[in-house]
This record gives C-alpha cells, structure tokens and sequence, in this order.
C-alpha cells in the first residue's frame, strides 16, 4: 500500500513538473519581449565574472568561421569558433566548441527539457569569454530564443563588442535585391524565404542598427549600412593550399579538358546552363569532360582542383563570388563567375579591390562562349590560374584577416580613428599596395576581345 501511494506521488509530481515546464513554454515567448526581461537579464549579465579575452565567432557552422578564427589565432589572437552543430560536408573538429559540450557540463536534468536551454548556456558562455563575439543577422546563441530581441543590448552591458557578418539567407530580403535573375533563382531553390521576409527584415534592421560593425561583403541589397567595403571579406589558409603546376596544354582537340562546378544549389548556381554549354561545345568537337561535385565533402572538392581541374564554373546569376571561387583561384585554376551585377559591381571596383580580381565575368548567355576561349586557350588558361593564385595571396590569405579584423578592432574596441570605408580603396589603401597590383588580361572582367556580356 505505501509503495503504491508513493509511485501515485511520483508519478503526480512527474506530471505537475510536465506541465510546469509546458507551461513556462508558453509563457516564455510573451515574456521574454518584455522590458522587465531585458531588465532581468542585463542584471544578470552585469553581475557575471568576465574574462573579455576571447574573439568568438558563432553560431552558424559556415566553414568560414573556422578560417577568420584560425587566421586570427595565426596571429596572436584568442580566437574561437562556438557552433550549434557541423554540415555533413565538413568534420566535427573543424570547429572548437559546440552547444552539446557545454550543455554535457551542466547536470540539471530538468532545466535540458526546455527547447532552447542549450542556446542560453551557449549565451551565457560568450558572455563570460567574450571580447568580441562574430555573428550573422540572425542573432548570437538568442536568435533562436524569445530573448532574441536583448542580445545586443546585452552584449553592450556586458562591454561585449558586436561585428556581424551575414552569409546569405540571413540577409536576403527578396524584394530588396535588384538582380530579378538572382532573386529568381533564389525563389527556385529557397522559395520559403520569400515568405519570411518581414523576419528577415527585422533581423536585419535591429542588428544594423545596434552591431558596433556590419560586414556585409557583397550582400548590400536592402542593408541600410555597411562599415567595410569588400566584395568579399572570406579567408582560406592559402599558404597550405598546393597550387597547380603542371597546367594542361589541351586545347580540346586531344586530351580532355576538365571543367569542374560544384553547386549546392542548382538553381542559384545556374547550373543547367553550364552543362548546356558543355552539351554545346562537346557536340561541336571539342574534347571537354564536366565534373558535378554535389554536395559533396568540401576536402574532396580542394583534391579535385588541386590535381584535376582546368576550369572552374562556380556561379552564373549570384553576382559575385564565393568560397568556391576564391578554393578554384588559390589552386590555380582559371575561374568563372557572375560578376555582371551592375549595382554591386561598380562599387567594389570604385571603392575596393574587384578590378584586381582575374574570375572570367560570365552569364548563363556568356558561358558557352567563356568555356570555347579557355578551352582552346591553354596559355590563357595558365595566365588566369596564376592570377588568381596572386589575388587570393593579396586578398584572401591569412595575411589579410587580420588586417581586417585587426582594424576593426583597433576602432571598435580599442577607439582609435580607423577609415574602415576605405580600408581596401584602390588610390587610398596602404594595404593593397604592400603587394604589386595582380596582372592579368581582364579588363572590367572581361577578355577584350570578346566584349560586353549581357546584363542581368
């Protein structure tokens, strides 16, 4: 009898705890926005021992990350990357710390039950370590809380500063980006954010008015600020990358020629208008073999251009380009990529370093043309890779992080009167002039002898 009475006891207080917890889930959402949550929460942040040594790059795990960190760490600093979990075409130990190792240390069981307990001790880590926290426009370890509207305002009270670096679907707002051709294909391939917008936008606009810096890279449509003009603040550890050497001499007509893309996404990548031109070219004689790497390892793909790959393709439609391009150019191969975005590409050719970038500017109606003259041209093909070996040693090497982030820390942590606008400008920059200007035979992206593209 008394050992049933005190499993009828447990098993009530089991169920009182279920609905408890159920019930502060509900509850949470109205709460959190309120100001005496803020309150609460900044009382509680001011209280907490702080180390303030840490640079943490988080929570997204974009392989990026892991780069701006270790470039960092190559230098001195104390850099860290803090991520929710890894991509399956990365490794867990690309990145420092994740969520569940934090939340592994924590023994209260019954606190685990709430969806986003692992957020708020990730939170509370970065507030406990962190000098300056790296973050996209979707928040720190709050975005994906009902807190989400006090992070920064946190961050603030804790002496924390804020750089924000969005990387794509963040900072998407469709409605915003005058290249009908790329918000097409971003409707094809990630239509559900169309829908999302207002979020986005909101996220964009709280972040853009409260982060002590906003590196937007190429993605300026619709951002009401930005603090750096790049056309792309990426990194890779050139250093480590083996450039190719032994470049092909084929010109089509005996031995293949190896043109590789990679796409994540078909669509946004315009795709099917490369394996056209491929169609195209092979059916006219021309001896070409198209590699599709699809979602596959990212170390699979460095081995394929490193020792393979005579073209790479990596975008028709974004305008601009990515990891993927700067990956082709540091081995050493020639690179396409949709550079024809009018409204992006005068900017960081007036302000910044693109008129130094050697990538092949093409279109879905340029790309067929593009791959006949590198194809047929080995020597052309040569001269491109080399070029953009050089650029990504100027541009996206270890060397160059630092100096980025470098400079905006002097400004934003330490106060001193940084010109970020104009922290790679063409005529004003020490920067770009610590190594000679890259040659090569572009001019405003294109061959000379081909001529204007068409325009998206």
């Amino acid at each position: 009898m008394i050992r049933r009475g005190l499993q009828i006891v447990r098993q009530i207080g089991y169920r009182a705890s279920r609905l408890l917890i159920g019930g502060m889930n509900m509850l949470i959402p109205f709460i959190a926005g309120s100001r005496v949550a803020g309150w609460v929460l900044r009382l509680i942040v001011r209280k907490m021992p702080k180390s303030r040594r840490q640079l943490i790059f988080c929570p997204t795990p974009l392989i990026n990350n892991k780069y701006w960190a270790a470039a960092l760490k190559e230098a001195g600093h104390d850099a860290v990357t803090l991520m929710t979990h890894h991509y399956a075409v990365y490794k867990r130990s690309d990145f420092d710390l994740y969520y569940d190792e934090l939340v592994e240390a924590r023994p209260a069981k019954l606190l685990r039950r709430f969806p986003f307990f692992p957020d708020l001790v990730a939170f509370f880590h970065v507030i406990a370590n962190a000098k300056v926290v790296h973050i996209p426009f979707t928040g720190g370890p709050l975005g994906s809380t009902p807190f989400w509207r006090h992070e920064c305002q946190l961050y603030q009270a804790a002496g924390i500063k804020v750089v924000v670096i969005p990387y794509g679907g963040d900072a998407h707002m469709y409605s915003a980006i005058l290249n009908t051709s790329m918000r097409n294909a971003l409707l094809i391939d990630y239509p559900a954010a169309a829908r999302n917008e207002r979020s986005i936008r909101e996220r964009v606009d709280y972040w853009a008015s409260q982060a002590d810096c906003l590196i937007c890279g190429a993605l300026i449509y619709g951002m009401s600020r930005w603090d750096v003009t790049t056309p792309s603040p990426l990194c890779l550890n050139i250093a480590a990358i083996e450039p190719r050497r032994d470049y092909s001499n084929s010109d089509g007509k005996g031995s293949p020629v190896y043109v590789v893309h990679a796409p994540n996404h078909r669509g946004f990548k315009g795709t099917e208008f490369v394996i056209k031109a491929v169609d195209d070219l092979v059916s006219e004689g021309l001896n070409i073999e198209l590699i599709l790497l699809e979602r596959v390892p990212n170390d699979q793909v460095m081995e394929m251009l490193r020792t393979k790959a005579d073209i790479l393709v990596e975008q028709l439609i974004a305008g601009g380009y990515a990891l993927n391009a700067i990956e082709g150019m540091a081995s050493g191969v020639a690179v396409l990529s949709g550079l024809e975005d009018q409204p992006r590409k005068a900017v960081f050719r007036r302000y910044s370093f693109a008129e130094e970038c050697p990538i092949l500017s093409t279109t879905p109606e340029t790309v067929k043309q593009h791959l006949r003259n590198l194809v047929t041209d080995p020597a052309l093909r040569q001269r491109l890779g080399k070029a953009g070996r050089q650029y990504t040693e100027k541009y996206h090497s270890y060397e160059t992080a630092p100096y980025l982030f470098g400079s905006v820390y002097e400004k934003i942590v330490d106060g001193r009167d940084i010109d970020l606008m104009n922290l790679f400008h063409p005529l004003k920059s020490e920067f770009n002039k610590r190594r000679p200007r890259i040659d090569h035979p572009l001019v405003d992206g294109l061959l000379p002898a081909v001529g204007a593209t068409t325009k998206s």
